[in-house]
């Protein structure tokens, strides 16, 4: 900036010595005072009035002398008068530092400044060039000063502006480049365009415009370059080329400024480094291909389920549905639509009641609803076999809970139904509480990360994704079914199915290693493979055993009772012929040596001894439900009154007896001498278990047992019941052998003091009654023993009964006798011979038969019902009627099957004599059996009752 010139003659140069005038000047105020020097005064003060630059001049007591406008607007007192005024009176908030300054300037000084920033009373702040003088008398001594001052705030505003923009392309982040035109040099590059091509800015700058690019880019650089030309701008992506022979990709941005004639004057590129970019796309190619890749594990996992698996939109329109699906309703891509359903017609597990449409799963998934284990039976209009499945569904909803498709699962259950129902009703049951419990389904990687947890996973497993599956697998140890032989590291299920193995309700145990409880579980699992065949993941459901294993343990003992039964019955057979030889003999040995002591002794022995082995037999026969009963409609508070009163005095009189009998109590069809043995044998048990006395009662109640009890009590089938409940406070049973506590000959009494066939009976008779037994007991607070038998929904006629028959009464009819034991059959012709009928024997069915054939007349068949030779006493009576209508029949039997007792009764045409018997029940029988049905002495039979599980028409 130049300096200042003063506009005083009397100023001396800056620079030079300061030198005498040539004469002495008068007084300023002389000069000002004359005429040419007023006009001269005048002159200059138009002057320093019209100056664009302040000027303000001063004495040596700062007292304005002069100033010009401009100097009064740049310091705000426009208007005001200043000449004659002291400066610092005019501003006194003036600095120290103008203080000194003035101080200095009237000492001889000159200083000036070419930029201070400047803040004048009421007006913002300015920037401001000024430089001060002394001005000095004619005399050659400083009058005062002289000030002047000039604004640069919009100098110094532009010079910022432009400062600023040098120092951003200087440090601009991105390249930039003014190119030539017209020799297509680079005129200027920043520091971080040299840097993209690995030279210095001075290297770049003069360079040719196409340098930069490797050879193969340089053509189609040009051409876009004269893009640029024509167009004005264009931007494009290409690399450079580095000085290390390695390239950088990057986005130029070329735009082109005309001259005045329209001519392209340069141009101004911008270059920006898109590495990052490309690798974030490279990684947004990746994310989308890991995307796909786990829809496609996704997509194989649920179509190499084994259940079906559909998804339709919140319209009803089929969206995917798997190779199960597709297997299971027919390959079609309608499926879950109107059409569609059309094809089925939907009933409820019973197969009778219509299912609701509007409950239909896929009603339900298309509104939205989620639900679980929906069974229902479909059946086809066309007349295919029906279809049992098991339906669950979920709901997919957006993020703002909008429901936008559903997921419908069907499990087809067709075939284990079939078998269940084939097997028996408890089977049946278990099989659909299994089937409503919802599995442990999940998936993984390769790398054994989760990839799929259901919620099943963390009730069933624990597995909650909170932990790593190597974490979990270390708190389990893995057993087989055993529960013994653990399961190599290797050949752990997750492994295999990495491998490539597939898993196929494989059974194991997992204990958990923290409380050692054990975890029964069912494995199914598959490997699922990439477009290439490689394994990529697994997919594993696992299914809890434990309640089937429970289930099948009383299944089993169940199986062990009805097998001891079979071999108590086999046995009771047997030994009943043995006893009926004994028992047939023992009166006539009696009647021949009653003149002789010692051998009547002996032979009252002999008949005690067949008396209590007959007892035995009928013990072993009720637990084998094998006894033929006289079951008639009974009042059961009446019979546990009589009861209670006939216990009184057998308890004894440090047991309290207590009855607790429901008002409206339902009547059952029981053999009432039966149930009063039973509970007696109850109570009795009950008095033993408390010896230091206790309480016991008896209660009874109308009790219905759902589906629920029945499913985990296979013995017991739902409906309404007569409960009796025999309940002590004793010592209780101990778990250990709850279970043994109905087999025969089981008994912890002491020697000598019970059979252990009490308790056996009690169940045998009440599951011949078509009833269930139910037994409680906790160690040390006593034991509850509940008897149900089932409700009479049917009331019939009742029994008349005939004139008895007098005993030992004979006649002289002819019996064919048919028994396959030799020493039984020669002892009852001889009885029979002794009653005064002509008797003659065959030892099975075709013997007989033949006797027939051969022309023999009999008016009574006297035969047993279990005989060999491929005949029954029942099919042979049927076939002698059939020949000779008149005949009369008795049977006999020591073991009643069901070919003459149906639900625990006689048939009604049917004349048992059981073994053991006498002479005596022998004549009496014989006579009975040829009266013949309504003939006199012969009792009618009522008709049959039915009971809440006896459906109607069933019979003997």
């Amino acid at each position: 900036m130049k300096p200042l010139v003063s506009p005083f003659t009397a100023s001396p140069p800056e620079d030079g010595p300061r030198r005498s005038p040539p004469r002495a000047a008068a007084p300023v105020g002389d000069v000002l005072a004359g005429g040419p020097a007023h006009a001269r005064d005048e002159l200059l003060r138009l002057c320093i009035e019209a100056a664009p630059v302040g000027i303000a001049m001063f004495d040596r007591a700062m007292v304005c002398l002069a100033a010009s406008r401009r100097f009064q607007a740049d310091h705000g007192v426009a208007g005001r008068e200043l000449v004659g005024r002291n400066h610092y009176e005019v501003f006194p908030d003036i600095p120290q530092r103008w203080r000194d300054v003035h101080a200095r300037c009237l000492a001889g000084a000159s200083e000036r400044c070419d930029a201070d920033r400047y803040e004048a009373p009421g007006l913002p702040p300015k920037w401001i060039r000024w430089e001060i003088r002394p001005w000095y008398e004619p005399g050659g001594t400083i009058g005062g000063i002289v000030l002047f001052t000039e604004d640069i705030s919009d100098a110094v505003a532009r010079e910022t502006e432009l400062r600023r923009w040098a120092d951003t392309f200087e440090n601009a982040a991105f390249g930039i480049t003014v190119t030539d035109a017209t020799t297509n040099t680079i005129a200027f590059a920043n520091p971080a365009r040299a840097a993209m091509v690995g030279r210095t800015v001075a290297e770049v700058c003069g360079a040719h415009v196409l340098d930069d690019y490797p050879e193969h880019e340089r053509a189609r650089v040009a051409a876009l370059l004269a893009e640029a030309d024509r167009t004005g701008r264009v931007i494009y992506d290409t690399v450079f080329l580095r000085r290390d022979g390695s390239t950088m990709p990057v986005q130029l941005d070329i735009t082109s400024v005309r001259n005045a004639d329209d001519s392209v004057r340069y141009r101004i590129a911008t270059a920006l480094d898109i590495t990052d970019r490309q690798l974030a796309e490279q990684a947004r190619r990746e994310s989308e291909a890991e995307v796909r890749r786990y829809g496609d594990l996704l997509r194989t996992m649920i179509d190499t389920m084994a259940e079906a698996v559909l998804m339709i939109d919140a319209e009803g329109r089929t969206l995917f549905a798997n190779t199960a699906c597709r297997a299971m309703f027919g390959d079609r891509d309608d499926i879950g639509s109107p059409e569609w359903q059309k094809i089925y017609q939907r009933f409820r597990p019973d197969g009778v009641t219509p299912y609701p449409a509007e409950e239909a799963p896929i009603e339900r998934a298309r509104r939205g609803e989620n639900f679980d284990d929906i069974e229902i039976i479909c059946r086809r209009v066309n007349g295919e076999s029906d279809l049992h499945i098991v339906a669950s569904g979920r709901s997919i909803r957006s993020e703002t809970g909008r429901h936008e498709a559903a997921v419908v699962v069907y499990r087809d259950v067709s075939e284990l139904f079939e078998k269940t129902v084939a097997a028996q009703r408890s089977a049946e049951l278990f099989e659909k509480t299994i089937a409503s419990i919802p599995d442990a389904f999940l998936v993984t990687d390769e790398n054994r990360n989760f990839l799929h947890l259901n919620p099943a996973c963390k009730t069933l497993l624990g597995i909650d994704g909170s932990r790593s599956l190597d974490e979990w697998e270390r708190s389990y140890a893995i057993f087989q079914p055993d529960g013994a032989t653990e399961v190599p590291h290797d050949e752990r299920p997750l492994r295999r199915v990495l491998r490539g193995e597939p898993i196929d309700a494989s059974e194991l145990v997992l204990r958990e290693v923290a409380t050692g409880r054990d975890l029964a579980l069912s494995l199914t699992a598959r490997p699922i493979y990439d477009g290439d065949g490689v394994v990529r993941g697994a997919v594993l459901l696992y299914h809890d055993l434990s309640k089937s294993k429970h289930i099948e343990r009383q299944l089993r003992q169940g199986q062990k009772m009805d097998a001891i039964g079979q071999l108590t019955g086999g046995v009771a057979h047997d030994f009943n012929n043995i006893l009926t030889a004994i028992t047939c003999t023992i009166e006539i040995l009696a009647k021949g040596v009653a003149d002789r002591p010692h051998l009547a002794t002996i032979a009252r022995i002999i008949d005690q001894a067949a008396r209590r082995g007959a007892d035995l037999t009928r013990q072993l026969l009720a637990f084998a439900r094998r006894q033929p009963l006289d079951p008639r409609p009974t009042d059961i508070n009446g019979l546990m009154s009589d009861t209670a009163r006939l216990l009184r005095p057998t308890l004894g009189e440090h047991i309290e007896l207590a009855t607790a009998m429901a008002d409206g109590l339902w009547p059952a069809m029981v053999d009432a001498s039966q149930l009063s043995t039973a509970v007696i044998n109850l109570a009795v048990n009950a008095r033993d278990a408390m010896p230091d006395g206790g309480k016991l009662t008896i209660e009874t109640a109308n009790v219905t047992l759902d589906e629920t009890y029945a499913e985990t009590n296979p013995d017991a089938r739902p409906g309404d019941y007569v409960m009796i409940a025999v309940s002590d406070n004793g010592t209780g049973i101990p778990a250990a052998i709850r279970d043994k506590v109905f087999e025969p000959f089981f008994t912890t009494k002491d020697v000598g003091r019970g059979t252990g066939l009490g308790l056996s009976m009690v169940y045998g008779f009440i599951r011949q009654s078509g009833g269930h037994v139910k037994l409680y007991s906790e160690e040390g607070q006593g034991t509850s023993i509940k008897l149900y038998l089932p409700r009479i929904v049917e009331s019939e006629e009742g029994e008349e009964d005939g004139p008895a028959i007098d005993a030992m009464t004979g006649g002289d009819e002819t019996i064919l006798v048919v028994e396959d034991d030799d020493l039984v059959r020669r002892n009852v012709i001889t009885l029979l011979e002794d009653l005064g009928y002509t008797a003659f024997a065959a030892s099975s069915g075709p013997e007989a038969l033949k006797l027939l054939d051969d022309g023999k007349e009999f008016e009574l068949l006297f035969t047993d019902v279990i005989m060999p030779g491929g005949m029954n006493g029942r099919e042979l009576a049927a076939e002698v009627l059939r020949r000779r209508p008149s005949v009369k029949v008795l049977y006999t039997s020591g073991y009643a099957e069901d070919a003459i007792v149906h639900h625990g009764r006689l048939d009604p045409d049917v004349t048992l004599l059981n073994k053991p018997y006498r002479k005596a029940d022998l004549a009496r029988k014989v006579r009975e059996a040829l009266a013949g049905p309504g003939a006199p002495g012969a009792g009618s039979r009522k008709r049959r009752r039915r009971t809440t599980h006896e459906p109607p028409g069933e019979g003997a």
